[in-house]
């Protein structure tokens, strides 16, 4: 790379996974130690870019604010184009789902039918040829002409405000790199409106996933591995007395870790708490268990129900800037990301619905058991928690072994009280789910990947 000439790399921050993913990684960092290079990021709001600029301030930073676009024309029409091209088992489970909730069979039927009829290379091509040449928007041409960018990288490509950030790179025959953040977006819900140069994928799971839903060629995915998952493989950790001392528990007490799955998903996380705690009140674990509830950065807590249960011992991590009962605009900072990786290291075991945690259980080393049943039905199929254990991709991690699925009150407890006496069993099979979700178990992810953003600014 040219060291007397800046290098300028656009990347959104439109959702709170992307400041996971690359502040809070070595990406960020990487791309820094590039000397010519210079970051503007976009934000969604004026009070994102201020939070943000706080804490990340280098001189070689800019923040851009860009308002939410909303889709019109064909623009929208290729939105919703979007989800009939992809058609896996995990897609089809959810339109059963709503046919289950909503009893529209006309609707059900119609949508299985686009799907089954255009989820196939050739109407991907098609869409993404005429998305690309008729869709117009001119939300980024002001900030190309402003900053004339020598790179565009993706950290949420799925999301429609950096589908037209991609769009503009395009034409501009700026180079383009999108990262694909989460496990389940290339089987879960739908295709790709546009290709970037190159992707980035966790896994050779994902990278093979998006050759063949996704219609994406092979030779232009990288794999690099799970940025945030870095902080796991970095001791020392907090010490065992000062952990167990933050958290308000004795550090005597095997900890086991419920992780609920959320109020969008589910009911039921208050009733599988209250059940736990009894159970253990009853000493059906063995003596000296505690529990520890640790809540999903994207949902917010019960107020109500937590004055229920003052013996109620959780976390509580991220900061939410939005009002939903349950949303993408969130944040978790460096320390709460540390602590993540202390309370895992520290647990006897977790327990919980189908959830990515349970990929950062097994990297850890700590045994995983979900939770296949529910102690009161759910009325609805979509906020039954048991049903997302047929989306495709946890039935990929749940084949390894690395899980334990537990159907009944029983089976947990006997599981809970196995891996309570004996922490080794089923770990060959946890390292089998960890190679097959992770890839790398290094810690240099961030690395790795902030090295490749920058190589290609030199091809």
């Amino acid at each position: 790379m040219n060291k007397n000439k800046t290098k300028t790399i656009f990347i959104a921050l439109f959702e709170g996974v992307e400041g996971k993913n690359i502040l809070r990684t070595d990406i960020l960092k990487t791309l820094l130690s590039e000397p010519s290079s210079k970051i503007v990021f976009f934000t969604k709001s004026q009070e994102r870019a201020e939070y943000h600029r706080k804490e990340f301030n280098n001189p070689r930073m800019i923040y851009e604010v860009v308002e939410k676009i909303q889709p019109k024309g064909l623009d929208k029409f290729f939105m919703y184009l979007k989800f009939y091209l992809l058609r896996t088992d995990t897609t089809k489970f959810l339109q059963k789902a709503v046919l289950e909730d909503r009893k529209n069979y006309l609707r059900y039927w119609t949508n299985s039918f686009l799907s089954w009829f255009l989820a196939r290379p050739f109407f991907i091509k098609i869409s993404r040829f005429l998305d690309y040449h008729f869709v117009k928007d001119d939300t980024f041409g002001g900030f190309f002409d402003k900053h004339n960018p020598d790179l565009v990288f993706l950290a949420n490509i799925f999301e429609e405000t950096e589908t037209h950030l991609l769009r503009e790179a395009k034409k501009r025959k700026t180079k383009t790199v999108g990262l694909i953040n989460s496990w389940d977006r290339t089987t879960g819900k739908n295709v790709l409106r546009l290709l970037p140069d190159k992707l980035i994928a966790f896994s050779d799971l994902v990278k093979n996933e998006l050759v063949k839903y996704q219609d994406v060629k092979s030779g232009s995915i990288f794999v690099g591995g799970i940025p945030h998952y870095d902080y796991h493989f970095r001791a020392p950790y907090l010490s065992r007395r000062d952990f167990f001392q933050k958290i308000g528990i004795p550090e005597n007490k095997k900890l086991i870790v419920f992780c609920p799955i959320g109020s969008q998903y589910s009911d039921s996380d208050w009733d599988i708490f209250d059940l736990l705690c009894n159970l253990n009140k009853e000493g059906k674990f063995g003596e000296d268990v505690a529990i520890l509830v640790r809540y999903p950065p994207n949902d917010f807590i019960e107020e109500e129900e937590v004055r229920k249960r003052p013996h109620l011992v959780y976390d509580y991590p991220g900061i939410r800037f939005c009002q939903k009962k349950k949303g993408i605009d969130w944040d978790m900072t460096t320390e709460e990301l540390k602590h993540l990786s202390d309370s895992l290291h520290y647990m006897a075991l977790m327990v919980c619905y189908s959830s990515s945690i349970s990929v950062e259980a097994a990297v850890c080393g700590k045994p995983i058991i979900n939770l296949n049943f529910e102690v009161k039905k759910s009325e609805s199929p979509l906020k039954s928690p048991i049903h997302y254990y047929n989306k495709l991709h946890y039935k990929k991690a749940l084949g390894t072994g690395g899980i334990c699925l537990v159907n009944s009150e029983e089976e947990m407890v006997k599981s809970i009280k196995k891996y309570l006496e004996n922490p080794s069993l089923d770990s060959g099979q946890r390292k089998i789910l960890s190679k097959q979700q992770c890839w790398f178990l290094d810690g240099k992810s961030g690395e790795r990947i902030g090295k490749f953003v920058l190589g290609q600014m030199e091809s």
